[in-house]
């Protein structure tokens, strides 16, 4: 039995990542809706862009991943035919991986402002109401 090749693992383990992540969201969004969570103004947002700037960064170095796996040969004979494809096995794991830790990371900036809004919205609220009942 062939063993997973360690980014098959890492691949593995951004799924559960991104379902730890999924958990993390709902309980963020119920902490923000509930007045439990409490944010900086503009900490939300500057949380998410890092994010951004994060699977920027992922994309960028996806693409030169790309470029440099077509360019990858071997030699035309056994041998070179086997590395070119334990390569490109190797490659396209990678590239799975990091896909799944980009939509991980992507999910993050969207709860980040998500519940930044939230949070906005329940500080304007509040305000209000403190002041129909001051007035």
């Amino acid at each position: 039995m062939m063993s997973m090749s360690p980014f098959g693992e890492l691949g593995k383990q951004a799924g559960d990542l991104a379902q730890k992540q999924t958990q993390l969201k709902t309980e963020l969004e119920t902490a923000a809706t509930t007045g439990e969570l409490r944010m900086e103004d503009g900490s939300a947002e500057r949380a998410a862009a890092r994010c951004d700037q994060a699977a920027s960064d992922i994309n960028a170095s996806l693409a030169q991943t790309r470029q440099f796996v077509q360019k990858r040969r071997f030699g035309d004979n056994e041998d070179g035919n086997n590395a070119a494809g334990r390569f490109a096995h190797a490659s396209q794991e990678y590239i799975a991986m990091m896909e799944k830790a980009r939509t991980v990371i992507q999910d993050m900036a969207s709860a980040y402002r998500a519940a930044g809004q939230v949070v906005a919205e329940a500080d304007a609220a509040g305000r209000q109401t403190f002041q129909g009942q001051s007035g």
